[in-house]
């Protein structure tokens, strides 16, 4: 493969900026960002020129989710493309400013479909053999989720389908071969020995950001959720400032690639 692999690094909720369009209107603040996106994920997850694309969403995830359907909106579901309430539950917009539907089709048309042509642009056509969406997760399942204050795995590969990668009924199809989601998955429980368990399609079994983009361009994908616990602990990370110590995001990097580097040259 040479020194590029063929890989398509997706990064949705790494963002941390809160667009003009609505700056004057939220309430949230640089730390409930910081907790409610996917935090360091798109230096954790930039490989730089070794893979073939890698494309990161500037805008934070409480403003626009890109794994989110479109027409996935509040207040039907508050954790829609555009969001009133943060996962941990804090109002995102001060009372009565959650943006109109002009609005949110303006905010939809800058910055949701953009990212999604930009993906559709790479996959199309090119030799990319696998695309990534990278997320990460926090220790354990939120007070709003179905099972609450539940620990989580250490690390979590989804393709839509069961414990084994294999299809469920009336899921869909896969998004990638049950046996390449395995064999990542034991890639992964190498490289990380012993720091805890790599579950497959547990707790999540994968986002609108695979399966439209599995179905559209036809391009094998996995969704990747790494725990948060990693790098946002007690010995690295100082909650105060909102900095982790760059040698473990480094370091986390780099075991995350070695992990993919030995997994692709066994599919």
């Amino acid at each position: 493969m040479g020194d590029r692999y063929p890989l398509l690094i997706s990064t949705p909720h790494g963002g941390g900026t809160i667009p003009p369009e609505v700056a004057g209107a939220v309430s949230i603040t640089e730390r409930d960002i910081f907790y409610d996106g996917d935090a360091l994920t798109r230096e954790i997850y930039d490989f730089g020129k070794r893979v073939d694309a890698f494309i990161k969403m500037p805008i934070a995830r409480a403003i626009m989710d890109v794994n989110r359907a479109s027409d996935d909106r509040a207040p039907a579901n508050p954790d829609g493309v555009v969001k009133t309430v943060t996962t941990c539950g804090t109002q995102i917009y001060r009372e009565g400013m959650f943006p109109d539907e002009a609005l949110v089709e303006d905010l939809l048309q800058k910055y949701y479909f953009p990212y999604h042509k930009q993906l559709g642009d790479l996959l199309d056509g090119s030799d990319i053999r696998l695309a990534l969406d990278c997320h990460s997760m926090l220790e354990r399942s939120p007070a709003a989720s179905d099972k609450p204050d539940m620990p989580r795995p250490l690390i979590c590969l989804s393709n839509r389908g069961d414990s084994e990668g294999l299809p469920v009924r009336g899921r869909g199809p896969v998004t990638c071969p049950p046996e390449w989601i395995r064999a990542l998955a034991e890639s992964l429980g190498q490289t990380f020995s012993g720091g805890g368990r790599v579950a497959i399609n547990d707790p999540f079994a994968g986002g609108y950001i695979s399966q439209y983009h599995y179905e559209r361009e036809g391009t094998p994908w996995i969704q990747i959720e790494i725990n948060r616990k990693l790098y946002l602990n007690e010995t690295c990370f100082d909650p105060d400032r909102l900095r982790v110590d760059p040698r473990i995001i480094q370091e986390l990097r780099e075991r995350i690639f070695d992990a993919l580097v030995r997994f692709l040259t066994v599919i």
